[in-house]
């Protein structure tokens, strides 16, 4: 219901409600959740009620923690769009790169903050040395409701240019706050500069939901896939099959990519957009 509540609402108001009912799906909210609940029953004797409950919050939480789920769960994304070395990436106008890669330089950071999804920035210094691209647009806004010193597009940038990419050559689009405004915003750039071809770079588990969304919008992209989590291992060890905080947070990302593109498309913006 929350969600469906979302999903009519627009803005600053709709980002909200979906990121706080991901909060109570995701694995260890929804074990939580799961535990109070066997508590609430355990105080009015309700006591089969009350070891479902909690039973039940406990299971979530184990599968959830388990790096063999974490890695099956986060690689039915990324194995979707496998990375390319550089040398065989086809060439293009114009990489796109989406932000989510850099924290802001707040106190007591004197610098910026390079996330696991810096590989995103790195990737697309590297294309364009390497001759693949003639131009990097980046698309990065912040959260609004998170303190920010400037926009992540000027962090990256920054970036950009002590990775030895012209600042000519970089243009920034600074307002959107997810994939979709992402997709609106470099359509404008799109339209004014005549592009005919583009890279899209962004994390292997985040890019079936962008290339979709950039596709949608009539956008003709290639994925140039990155950030790369799940590698190759054996399953047939113990520790795969224990709890891990690492494997929490790796099926706690593959729940959100799926949520929000459930929800992307719930909102019409996985549908072809017509001309305007």
């Amino acid at each position: 219901m929350l969600l469906r509540t979302a999903i009519i609402f627009k803005g600053e108001t709709a980002l909200f409600l979906i990121k706080l009912f991901a909060l109570v799906v995701y694995p260890l909210g929804l074990a939580i959740c799961l535990v109070l609940t066997g508590g609430l029953c355990a105080a009015f004797r309700l006591r089969r009620l009350a070891v479902a409950s909690v039973a039940s919050g406990l299971i979530v939480l184990w599968i959830g923690s388990m790096p063999v789920f974490a890695e099956w769960a986060l690689a039915s994304l990324e194995r979707q769009h496998p990375a390319r070395k550089i040398a065989d990436t086809p060439e293009a106008d114009v990489a796109i790169l989406l932000g989510g890669a850099i924290g802001q330089p707040l106190p007591p950071r004197v610098d910026l903050d390079l996330s696991g999804a810096a590989d995103r920035v790195l990737h697309a210094a590297r294309l364009y040395r390497a001759n693949k691209i003639k131009r990097i647009l980046v698309t990065a806004g912040n959260i609004p409701w998170l303190e920010a010193a400037q926009p992540e597009a000027e962090l990256i940038r920054t970036l950009l240019i002590e990775w030895g990419v012209p600042a000519t050559a970089i243009e920034i689009a600074d307002t959107s706050r997810d994939t979709y405004e992402n997709a609106l915003e470099i359509k404008q750039i799109w339209r004014r500069s005549r592009f005919a071809s583009a890279l899209l770079v962004t994390s292997a588990a985040h890019m079936p939901r962008a290339i979709a969304v950039f596709q949608s919008a009539g956008l003709p992209v290639v994925a140039s896939t990155t950030d790369v989590i799940v590698v190759n291992r054996s399953t047939a060890n113990l520790p795969a099959w224990l709890p891990d905080a690492g494997a929490l947070a790796m099926t706690t990302a593959a729940m959100k990519e799926w949520m929000a593109y459930g929800a992307y498309r719930a909102r019409g913006y996985l549908r072809r957009h017509a001309a305007d």
